[in-house]
């Protein structure tokens, strides 16, 4: 099996859906010797923020000399970016060697049976860190958290960033419900952090962590030190790294970090696509992967703070499942012209529908379609106004091959593509 046909079986894998549920994860994962077992983790869910937590968190454990292993997704770019050891990607041959093994240990699985992709990379994901020896692994949640297929595991510590709208059709409408979801990766008597605010979720939260005997220690101020900033960009990031040191120090005893390495790596984490500041044509280029009202409302902060009252040139694209006309309304005010362009997606919203409801709630405002997004860049390449691009993880997977070739060499987006069903008898 080569690299592409390996990426090809798990394509494939798409057209199996994704039920929510633990089933299949459990009997997958037990027919490859049960390697959850063999690790520790760090149990990160929520509805903004999780990757950024996660990244503060394998920055830290790392500096501090473990051997770290994280698990995130969806993938901007390459495949591999969903698993990664000291930072780096699974590599193609060992990613090949994986999907041979698992998928040789589902051969006699009924077509019926069969796990989903999601499914199937966790347990990938698993098998390869605790082959790797991994001292400790960040674990982030794909949806949701109750039935999530990461959710095999038993945690040293369960992280909840935040809970607002997202996902409803398999969470619930009502953020009760989705708290209620996520909150299902409290486990018996292991920590529980969470940077929730809202006092009627936290209720929620708090009555599943009773249940749990699971203490719960809520980040609500900024734990970092003067002359300490967090190294990705915005406002809200002080939050999300307080979260992350917070766990950090819950987990001292059995993880200890010495507070100056904690504070640098901090300062030295990068993640690409949350408010990723880019120089491109002698301007500047904002890449935010903000896909619901939350966390445009958090680029739209991070935007004043960094920019001040400067106007941008907006390129934006979203998914016909999200809630795309609030997110545009607020970016608007913002912008000097939008550029809408389809995302790399079937699920893409078209560009003349999101025309239409610019042109009604903001007359006047400079609204241009294109058919990709290269067309785009295209045409806003001779101005010096900075430009905003987001809306999509797919929009911004697309972006970056095309800003940064060198980092970003091919595209693997595709395989974001996803439909769920909710298994509630599980």
């Amino acid at each position: 099996m080569t690299h592409h046909e390996a990426i090809e079986y798990l394509y494939q894998l798409r057209l199996f859906g994704t039920k929510l549920g633990l089933e299949n994860t459990l009997r997958l994962a037990n027919a490859v010797g049960s390697p959850q077992d063999r690790l520790r983790f760090i149990h990160v869910a929520g509805t903004n923020g999780k990757g950024s937590v996660c990244a503060y968190l394998e920055s830290i454990y790392r500096s501090a000399g473990y051997k770290v292993g994280m698990f995130t997704s969806p993938h901007l770019v390459q495949f591999g970016e969903r698993m990664q050891i000291q930072r780096t990607p699974i590599a193609p041959q060992e990613l090949v060697r994986q999907v041979e093994q698992l998928q040789h240990a589902i051969a006699d699985w009924p077509k019926d049976t069969c796990p989903t992709f999601f499914e199937f990379i966790t347990v990938l994901a698993l098998k390869y860190f605790a082959e790797q020896s991994c001292d400790i692994v960040i674990w982030e949640t794909g949806m949701g958290g109750r039935l999530d297929a990461t959710n095999i595991i038993l945690p040293e510590c369960s992280i909840i960033t935040n809970i607002s709208e997202d996902h409803q059709a398999w969470l619930g409408n009502a953020l009760s419900d989705i708290a209620r979801e996520k909150a299902g990766i409290i486990k018996p008597e292991r920590p529980f952090v969470t940077a929730e605010a809202k006092q009627d979720l936290l209720n929620v939260i708090n009555d599943v962590a009773l249940k749990q005997n699971s203490p719960v220690h809520q980040v609500d101020k900024n734990l970092l030190p003067d002359g300490i900033s967090p190294g990705l960009k915005g406002p809200h990031q002080h939050l999300n790294a307080s979260t992350a040191i917070k766990a950090t120090e819950l987990l001292q005893d059995n993880f200890p970090v010495p507070t100056a390495t904690l504070h640098q790596a901090i300062e030295n984490t990068r993640l690409p696509g949350r408010f990723q500041i880019l120089e491109w044509n002698s301007r500047k280029v904002v890449l935010d992967v903000a896909h619901n009202v939350a966390g445009i409302q958090t680029v739209v902060d991070s935007w004043k703070t960094c920019f001040s009252t400067e106007s941008c040139d907006l390129i934006f694209a979203t998914l016909n499942d999200k809630p795309w006309r609030e997110c545009l309304t607020r970016l608007a005010p913002l912008c000097e012209a939008i550029h809408l362009v389809p995302a790399q997606s079937q699920r893409a919203e078209s560009t003349s529908v999101m025309a239409e409801h610019l042109n009604h709630v903001t007359p006047g405002k400079q609204v241009d379609e294109y058919d990709r997004v290269e067309s785009a860049l295209e045409k806003i390449g001779t101005n010096k106004r900075p430009v905003l691009i987001t809306g999509s993880f797919y929009l911004i997977g697309g972006v970056l091959p095309l800003l940064d070739p060198d980092t970003y060499p091919r595209e693997e987006i595709s395989l974001n593509e996803w439909g769920a069903v909710l298994n509630s008898k599980l």
